[in-house]
């Protein structure tokens, strides 16, 4: 594949993979019956939002680097803005009936243009592709969940299903980091330049950082749809802050895996003096 092409394949696989976790937010919130029910379902896919968001962002910015005769720095950032303008219509569409609907869409806005912002660096673009494929390996096996969750041990228990899942989680956070840091080495090898080591495992790195990023962004976006949450239940709000420690967890084993394995993956090429 050619230098040129594939910054693009980049892009339609991150919007393909944006527009889908759009759509599946929609389809998830369009059936709440009540306006608990959807600030709620909100606050849980808001950080899925992020991610698919600073990853298009992300990729939009490599394109608008190749293209616009800008310093990198502002070329990137107007790519995101636009995919972040993008993500924020989709949200609006998905959540245009619920509260604080102004301040989760300019956080979605925001995130896109941040995205946009790392393809000025190399390590973090050639992250950017390493990330986009492990999203696609989640949203893979989000789909296939229940079969894989039975396949890891549930035996129709609460306890079986609990251990079951989390096995998931863990196998589905290592095996995300490994792909993330395979990707983002094959990236940088194809581009031709010669680049010291150190570049390849901070690219097999990004795609946890930014998926970091995106949960912290996500804890901040759903701060007041949390809030009303709480006001309805405290137990349903618990539920919520919860998560939060789950997805830090993933990042980190996404951002040390995918660093292991693009360093084992350079030191390989690295000849022997």
């Amino acid at each position: 594949m050619s230098t040129s092409r594939r910054p693009i394949t980049v892009v339609v696989v991150a919007l393909v993979l944006l527009a889908l976790t759009l759509w599946s937010t929609y389809s998830v919130i369009a059936n709440a019956a009540s306006e608990f029910l959807i600030t709620t379902l909100a606050a849980l896919v808001l950080p899925s939002i992020l991610l698919a968001t600073i990853l298009a962002g992300g990729a939009a910015g490599i394109l608008a680097v190749g293209l616009l005769p800008w310093r990198p720095l502002l070329a990137g950032l107007a790519g995101g803005l636009v995919v972040g303008l993008l993500a924020m219509a989709g949200t609006l569409v998905a959540y245009h009936h619920g509260p604080a609907v102004p301040y989760v869409a300019a956080v979605v806005a925001v995130t896109g243009a941040l995205g946009g912002a790392t393809a000025a660096f190399r390590p973090l673009a050639a992250g950017i592709a390493g990330g986009v494929a492990a999203t696609g390996l989640g949203l893979v096996v989000a789909y296939f969940q229940n079969d894989l969750v039975d396949l890891f041990g549930n035996q129709e228990t609460v306890g079986t299903m609990a251990e079951a899942a989390s096995r998931l989680q863990l196998t589905t956070s290592v095996v995300s980091g490994v792909l993330a840091g395979a990707v983002a080495f094959a990236y940088l090898r194809r581009t031709g330049l010669a680049l010291p080591w150190p570049v390849y495992p901070a690219a097999g790195a990004a795609a946890g950082a930014l998926t970091l990023v995106s949960t912290l962004l996500g804890w901040l976006g759903r701060l007041p749809l949390t809030e009303i949450v709480e006001d309805y239940s405290e137990f349903d709000a618990q539920i919520i802050y919860s998560r939060l420690p789950e997805q830090i967890n993933h990042g980190m084993i996404v951002l040390f895996a995918g660093a292991f394995v693009a360093m084992i993956l350079v030191g390989r090429t690295i000849r022997r003096a």
